[in-house]
């Protein structure tokens, strides 16, 4: 399952990068998509089409996040973008983490200024996976989607209960 995670997210970072790319330099998607398609099949991997309106990880995950949670939208930056990378920088060190305590004290230390709620977590959770989901496209099968949300669950569960003991002993 680690491994799934791993790859699978992989591939939506990879997803978000082209999405840079393509931004930066104003090309195409469907240009980068011949030369992906190109070497994806040496591989043996098959992407679906890109679209001409790829987006990066940050701009999907806050569309989905404030649609969960749209009380927290002025409490972020309004360059979205850093927040992004450290949500993608958490996501990654918690899919190699054996334990993710470390990762969620931390979180909540970071976080204990601000007035979270259990519902603030769920939205993060559903958000993510959501997320996730809408950026794998045909790779994000019934199974790896139900891996993802238990391993979510697993990791906000962990963030949520630290957050609370923390604000709690403040």
């Amino acid at each position: 399952e680690r491994e799934l995670l791993k790859l699978s997210w992989r591939i939506a970072v990879t997803i978000q990068e082209q999405a840079t790319v393509n931004r930066e330099t104003g090309q195409s998607s469907k240009s980068t998509e011949k030369t992906r398609n190109a070497a994806d099949s040496k591989q043996g991997i098959q992407f679906e089409n890109a679209t001409e309106h790829l987006r990066p990880f940050h701009e999907d995950f806050e569309t989905q996040f404030f649609k969960y949670c749209p009380d927290l939208k002025s409490k972020f930056p309004s360059n979205y973008s850093v927040v992004s990378k450290m949500i993608q920088s958490f996501i990654s060190s918690a899919i190699e983490a054996k334990d993710t305590n470390k990762l969620a004290r931390a979180f909540a230390k970071s976080h204990r200024k601000h007035s979270l709620k259990k519902e603030h977590f769920e939205g993060f959770a559903e958000a993510l996976t959501d997320t996730i989901q809408d950026r794998l496209g045909n790779f994000g099968t019934i199974e790896l989607i139900k891996i993802w949300r238990e391993s979510t669950d697993i990791i906000v569960k962990a963030m949520e209960s630290q957050y609370f003991k923390i604000k709690s002993s403040s």
